[in-house]
């Protein structure tokens, strides 16, 4: 079963997040903030967090480049209410798998993550196949 991060503090969101990708056969987990985040990354592992943006104290570009210092292999989508072009660049350019801008088509969003997923599973046997030839 793979497992989904969803950082946010809006705890709305992330219940129906969290309601919606159960119910997809995800297992899911729930940080309302960026050190509830990293703590949690810190101790177990993830196959996608899920973060929003715009959060009090650490934003979801503040906490990218440490996930994936915690986490190198861990994919991660960007959700923004307030996107602009320059968002999205730092996002990517910070470690981000992909970005997208609310309101979000839960449907949409499961077949990103599932891109996702899957085309970061292609790259980590990539690196493993380069690495043992």
């Amino acid at each position: 079963m793979r497992r989904i991060l969803i950082v946010d503090d809006d705890q709305k969101m992330t219940s129906l997040l969290e309601y919606f990708f159960k119910s997809e056969g995800y297992e899911v987990d729930i940080a309302n903030n960026g050190y509830a985040a990293l703590s949690k990354i810190s101790k177990e592992p993830f196959d996608l967090v899920l973060t929003d943006f715009h959060m009090p104290g650490l934003t979801g570009l503040d906490i990218l480049p440490k996930i994936k210092k915690l986490q190198p292999g861990v994919a991660v989508i960007v959700i923004t209410g307030l996107g602009s072009d320059e968002i999205r660049r730092r996002s990517l350019e910070r470690g981000a798998s992909a970005y997208v801008q609310k309101p979000i088509n839960f449907y949409e969003l499961k077949a990103l993550i599932d891109e996702v997923l899957s085309s970061n599973k292609k790259r980590v046997l990539e690196v493993r196949n380069h690495s043992v030839g």
